[in-house]
């Protein structure tokens, strides 16, 4: 075995290795700034290429494994400097974001570089030492202990949420919730599919991520009709040093995050979500002062960006060691290993040690590569941060739409991303925190399959008296009330910046307020405008309620026990609501254009653009293509009516020209939605 270790490492001496690994670094570079398009896709559409064309399968390997690798340190660009979050990227975009507006986006991009080539040495490390031994305790984890994981990922994001926990917990049972729409996982039950054979599969989750979670921060930053960052943004390259020596300096606080992230990795079903939000709270619970977070902390962005770089070498110890994928991505890999003719598992440190060691060496080179090219190209992507917003909205707006549409190759798909997007602006209006809908969408299916699995194998009680499910169980348990007390502040809420949605930093009004029984015969109620929200939700989980009773057993147990939970949620909440009780801080952002001058006229332009584009895309062929270059080209023009808007304009939709037809119809050979709006009519 030490011979083909050796064998394997004197790749580093070929040039067929080095031409692999500089093709793949340069094919992902530009395609992971483009908002909404992942590593998962661009391993799909490079796997055909390299199988048929890369003959030694140690280099067409270490290229897979490479592109999934370097990934995860670009996707922070576009989350800090246009405001355009991915699934992965939630905690980079909370913090990073609001550092970019106080003009800090090159300093924080420096300090991610680093901690994120830190990370990528301790993943790569981490996976060379422990696949030899690591199979035995990977198999501990079964279907259980997978689940117990998954919720003990769903209580940390609800419990950051710190002063809105009701508001958190309803969130995380509504993005279950959501999650269990499709066929059920074990029952033959259609849920809550209305009969609509594009739900097959349930909805996709980039469309909803992007509807959620990245379209409603767009929409508000274009109504601004500002640049994210002030004009005496520091943006040079003495910043961005700056910024790789204060993250190269948290090297204890980076090789603790990178250690906690290559062990999430190493369980199966611990997506990139999870990770990037469990690692966030681990760092939170190790730092003294917890009131910077939410509010912009560089810690908090460093926390998970380390481990998101660590965590792909703890995904290739299943890959490599079980044979079972650690990510989507590390799937692909899998799928290469068994096109080369080698299969994966137990003996692959025996009979395939080249490999091996050429992934973990190239892991490694990846993250400091891409370190070297980001502290070089970081200061002219900084400069975005000084255009007007709607340059950059208008333009990461179609990209959005034309993303979520070819992850599914339905236009149906823009419909959710819409929807989501009504429902994403309503939570931040009315500051209810959107981190937990989004990672327990991602869990719930984790855990709903998980424990109907082991519940198919052990029993109800089997399952539930499992020793390694109880300890994690009571570990998330005892770990979750610790975050309600230090993330409410242990003596009460924290008064609301109207703006932004966290917290003030002011204590919230108190001084002997009198009990809610008091309050309630006293005649402290009234009605007030956020209650409607709040009927609404009752209203959805009571819908849910009905429609579950309807299914087999195994087909409603989990939603049922999610909307009983949910309407529970919510119904306090309507009271807390109706006697006046102020929100804390809820780990999200809240609306930044509201009453900003022309902000009303900003949105009435933007829903005529995209209705437009929708209009389009039903009536002409290839209209969804044609409709984004029209919103992308007159958006920033009518919006703004200056030379930069006209410019910009000309700008963005040329970059969206380019885009359709050099990725979307050469690359992907897309197949573009066919009018409809007049088959309605038709029919």
């Amino acid at each position: 075995m030490l011979a083909d270790f050796w064998a394997g490492l004197s790749y580093l001496g070929t040039a067929g290795y080095w031409y692999g690994f500089l093709v793949a670094v340069f094919i992902t570079v530009p395609i992971a700034l483009i908002p909404g398009i992942s590593a998962t896709l661009v391993m799909a559409i490079m796997i055909p290429f390299i199988v048929i064309s890369v003959d030694d399968p140690v280099i067409g390997l270490v290229m897979l494994a490479v592109l999934t690798g370097i990934d995860n340190t670009l996707d922070s660009i576009p989350s800090i400097l246009l405001g355009m979050p991915g699934g992965a990227t939630q905690v980079t975009f909370l913090e990073g974001n609001q550092l970019a507006q106080r003009g800090e986006a090159a300093h924080t991009l420096g300090a991610v570089y680093a901690v994120s080539a830190i990370g990528g040495v301790v993943g790569a490390l981490s996976l060379a030492v422990i696949i030899p031994v690591i199979a035995p305790f990977v198999l501990k984890f079964g279907f259980a202990e997978i689940a117990a994981m998954a919720i003990f990922g769903v209580a940390m994001v609800a419990a950051l949420s710190g002063g809105a926990m009701i508001k958190g917990m309803f969130a995380a049972c509504l993005g279950m919730l959501l999650g269990t729409v499709g066929p059920g996982k074990v029952s033959l039950d259609f849920r809550y599919m209305f009969e609509q054979q594009w739900l097959w599969e349930g909805l996709p989750l980039i469309a909803t991520t992007i509807g959620v979670f990245a379209l409603p921060e767009i929409i508000d930053l274009t109504m601004t009709r500002k640049p994210l960052a002030p004009k005496d943004a520091r943006i040079s390259y003495n910043e961005i040093f700056k910024g790789a020596r204060y993250g190269f300096a948290r090297w204890p606080m980076a090789i603790r995050q990178s250690l906690f992230g290559v062990f999430l990795g190493a369980v199966p079903g611990i997506g990139s979500g999870v990770v990037d939000w469990m690692s966030y709270a681990f760092g939170i619970f190790w730092t003294k002062d917890k009131t910077q977070f939410g509010k912009g902390s560089l810690d908090g962005v460093l926390f998970a960006e380390s481990a998101q770089n660590s965590k792909e070498g703890g995904q290739a110890v299943p890959t490599l060691a079980l044979g079972i994928p650690g990510g989507r991505a590390w799937a692909f890999v899998i799928l290469a290993m068994l096109s080369y003719g080698i299969a994966p598992g137990p003996r692959m440190l025996e009979d395939h040690a080249d490999i091996t060691i050429m992934i973990i060496v190239s892991l490694g080179l990846g993250n400091l590569m891409v370190t070297m090219l980001g502290l070089g190209f970081t200061r002219q992507m900084a400069r975005l941060t000084l255009i007007p917003y709607p340059v950059l909205g208008f333009l990461i707006i179609p990209i959005s739409l034309l993303a979520a549409f070819q992850d599914t190759r339905d236009v149906s798909a823009i419909g959710i991303v819409l929807v989501g997007a009504g429902l994403g602006m309503l939570m931040k209006r009315y500051r209810w925190p959107r981190p937990p809908l989004l990672i327990g969408f991602i869990l719930g299916p984790i855990i709903e399959s998980n424990i109907t699995n082991s519940v198919a194998r052990y029993d109800w009680v089997g399952t539930f008296t499992r020793p390694l499910f109880i300890v994690l169980l009571v570990i998330a348990i005892l770990i979750g009330g610790l975050f309600v007390k230090f993330m409410s502040g242990g003596t009460g809420a924290q008064a609301m910046d109207e703006e932004t949605g966290l917290a003030s930093g002011r204590p919230a009004p108190s001084g002997g307020a009198p009990g809610i029984r008091a309050r309630l015969l006293g005649g402290g109620w009234r009605w007030r405008e956020e209650q409607w929200f709040t009927v609404a939700m009752i209203l959805m989980m009571a819908y849910a309620i009905w429609e579950a009773l309807s299914y087999s057993f195994f087909g409603k147990w989990f939603p049922l026990s999610l909307a009983s939970f949910g309407i529970v949620f919510c119904i306090a909440q309507f009271i807390r609501e109706g006697l006046g009780k102020e929100t804390g801080a809820i780990m999200d952002i809240g609306i930044r254009s509201r009453g900003m001058a022309g902000a009303r006229s900003a949105g009435l332009i933007f829903l005529a653009m995209l209705g437009i584009m929708l209009i389009m895309t039903g009536v002409i062929e290839e209209g969804l293509k044609w409709g984004a270059v029209v919103i992308a080209t007159f958006g920033p023009m009518l919006m703004m009516q200056n030379k930069t808007g006209y410019i910009g304009g000309v700008i963005a939709g040329a970059v969206i020209v380019i885009l359709n037809f050099l990725f979307f119809d050469y690359m992907l050979a897309v197949i573009w939605p066919q009018p409809f709006i007049l088959d309605w009519f038709g029919a």
